[in-house]
């Protein structure tokens, strides 16, 4: 799974209010979670490249920051999606 050890390794700390769980997973996916903490979707990344991925993430509206460390504007600091969460 190099495409998606590119992800994390380029780009996973620049997206916002996402977390990364190693856990021995041979089946990696994102996980989307409503405010009730309830997953409202799950999207399989094995095959997916690291460009997918990010492309997915900007599609739902995660805040991408253009480079380590930049602060949080305000609007996204707890909410990552353009839609409703209950929407996905």
């Amino acid at each position: 799974m190099p495409e998606l050890y590119k992800f994390l390794m380029e780009h996973w700390a620049l997206y916002h209010n996402l977390e990364y769980d190693s856990g021995e997973n041979k089946n990696p996916r994102l996980i989307f979670y409503n405010e009730k903490d309830e997953e409202v979707k799950i999207v399989p990344v094995k095959k997916m490249k690291a460009d997918e991925i990010c492309e997915l993430l900007d599609s739902l509206g995660f805040y991408k920051k253009s480079q380590k460390g930049e602060d949080i504007p305000e609007e996204f600091k707890n909410f990552p999606l353009h839609a409703q969460r209950d929407e996905l």
